[in-house]
C-alpha cells in the first residue's frame, strides 16, 4: 500500500494522513456498528498512532459505553457527523474507518469479526478470518494476513 494514505469526512472540515503501514483491515458486524453505519457493518482499518495524525480540523469526541475497563471514545466531525475513528485507551492503534480513505475502491478486508450479529444475506469467503465475537488472540491472526496480502 502506497503512504500516505489520506482522508477526511463528507464535508472536508478535517482531514488526516496515514504515514506508516496499516495494521490489518478487517469487517466488524457488531450492532454498534451497524447503528454507526447505518448499513451491515463497519470497515477497520487499525493504524499505529505514531503513524496517524490530522492535517486540518480537530475532531470532536463522545464516549462509547462498553463492557471493559478500557475507555473507548468516538471521534467524529463536528460539522458533518462523520465518524473518523474509534479510540481505546491501552491499546497500540486507532480503528478508523476506512471508508474515510479517499482512495478506498481497492481496499480488501481480510477478516470479519464479530459475525454471531452479521445479516443473513452477507457472504463470507471461504479463505477469510471469521470470528464470532472479538479475536481472542489479540488481532494476531488478522495482521498476519494483511501483512502476507500486502506482500503477496
Amino acid at each position: 500500500m502506497r503512504l500516505p494514505l489520506r482522508g477526511g469526512c463528507q464535508c472536508g472540515a478535517v482531514r488526516f494522513e496515514i504515514t506508516k503501514q496499516p495494521l490489518t483491515l478487517y469487517c466488524c458486524h457488531c450492532t454498534t456498528c451497524q447503528q454507526q453505519t447505518s448499513s451491515a457493518f463497519g470497515m477497520s482499518m487499525l493504524v499505529e498512532r505514531d503513524g496517524f495524525r490530522f492535517l486540518r480540523g480537530a475532531p470532536k469526541s463522545f464516549k462509547i459505553p462498553t463492557d471493559s475497563k478500557s475507555e473507548k471514545v468516538g471521534l467524529f466531525c463536528e460539522k458533518c457527523g462523520t465518524r473518523i475513528a474509534n479510540d481505546t485507551t491501552g491499546r497500540p492503534a486507532l480503528s478508523l474507518k476506512a471508508g474515510c480513505l479517499d482512495e478506498r475502491a481497492k481496499l480488501v478486508p481480510v477478516g470479519h469479526i464479530w459475525t454471531k450479529s452479521a445479516q443473513d444475506w452477507v457472504v463470507f469467503g471461504d479463505d477469510d478470518l471469521i470470528y464470532d465475537e472479538a479475536p481472542d488472540d489479540g488481532y494476531f491472526a488478522l495482521i498476519e494476513r494483511w501483512r502476507a496480502q500486502e506482500h503477496a
